[in-house]
């Protein structure tokens, strides 16, 4: 991916003080890109360094791979929303995790124009903004402002269930097969800070690492399903060690964990990954090509056994390719491509 020659300098970021990995995988991405100027607001601090200590503790996961990557800079933050919209101050206005954060767009929809916004849906569910179904029980919510109808949608858990909601769960499901397509909603997916991508591909010592999500493999192999480290560090020692690592679906398909193995060199065993709708987040995974897809552990472990030493370094630097891909400067390019195509 690369930027547009008429990318936007100036981004006003509303709504990433949340821990929406979505939504701070593109800030850290904007925040690399040179000749970006990008303001928060409010001040995102799960995205700085002298947060850390602060904060770590209290986000699941311990923070680790995505969190807290940038330093702090002098921002003025006073007068940022109708002063500076007024005034036409920001080439782009993003927000973020627009399911927890849509009192913003509401606040500001007067002065929103489609061609410099952008909206990011990270959510787990499959359903939009306002959509979900905590938006149905209150009568109040039936008139909010639709976001997908007027400006570039990004949805990361976009699936045949997505188009189920829209039409407030009574079209059958097989229709909502036939309507699926990306021409609705721009897919897109986590990402990872390209200084968490290792340089080279390490040695391996041991086939799987300590912490195994899937609880059937975990009770196979002796392995813990709940953390197993308490630092970035010794997680992602163990998995640069390991020949394979263990992912899975979990509240949606999209997950960190996917961009930590394939970025430690380890490659993708991916439960039922050839399941996952098409537009859904991760996107690029392809079974036989830079990863695993496996239905139990006893497919794991014939597939495992069968794959010998040449066939599984041509898996592993794929898969380790694919990490580069999907690293948040890539994923922000991504972002601001789409925009630019739209306006052009």
């Amino acid at each position: 991916m690369t930027s547009s020659s008429t990318s936007p300098k100036k981004i006003l970021f509303l709504g990433g003080d949340v821990a929406d990995y979505l939504s701070i995988g593109v800030f850290n991405g904007l925040k690399q890109l040179p000749g970006i100027e990008v303001i928060d607001f409010p001040e995102a601090q799960i995205a700085y360094k002298a947060y850390k200590n602060k904060l770590q503790s209290l986000i699941r996961g311990g923070g680790f791979s995505l969190f807290f990557m940038n330093d702090e800079t002098n921002i003025t933050r006073f007068h940022l929303f109708f002063d500076s919209l007024w005034k036409n101050e920001f080439d782009v206005i993003i927000f973020a995790d627009i399911q927890n954060n849509f009192g913003y767009f509401v606040q500001l929809r007067p002065y929103l124009r489609r061609e410099n916004t952008i909206i990011l849906d990270g959510a787990d569910t499959a359903a939009i903004y306002p959509y979900h179904g905590y938006f149905w029980k209150k009568i109040y919510y039936w008139f909010l402002p639709k976001a997908h109808k007027k400006f570039i949608y990004f949805k990361r858990e976009f699936t045949p269930d997505t188009i189920h909601y829209l039409y407030f769960k009574l079209l059958p499901k097989f229709l909502c097969n036939i309507l699926y397509s990306n021409k609705l909603f721009f897919p897109i997916s986590f990402s990872i800070p390209e200084e968490k991508i290792i340089n080279s591909l390490p040695t391996k010592v041991k086939d799987f690492p300590e912490h195994i999500v899937d609880e059937e493999i975990a009770k196979f192999l002796n392995k813990p399903t709940k953390y197993a480290f308490s630092s970035e560090e010794e997680y992602y020692l163990d998995l640069q060690q390991s020949k394979f690592g263990i992912t899975t679906k979990r509240s949606g398909w999209d997950c960190l964990r996917h961009y930590e193995i394939a970025a430690n060199g380890t490659l993708i065993c991916f439960k039922n990954l050839n399941t996952k709708p098409a537009w859904c987040a991760p996107h690029g995974l392809i079974d036989g090509y830079n990863c695993i897809s496996y239905k139990d552990f006893a497919d794991l472990r014939t597939k495992v056994e069968n794959l010998d030493e040449k066939n599984y370094k041509k898996l592993q630097y794929n898969c380790w390719l694919w990490a580069k891909e999907k690293s948040c400067t890539n994923i922000s390019k991504y972002v601001l491509d789409i925009l630019d195509k739209i306006n052009h």
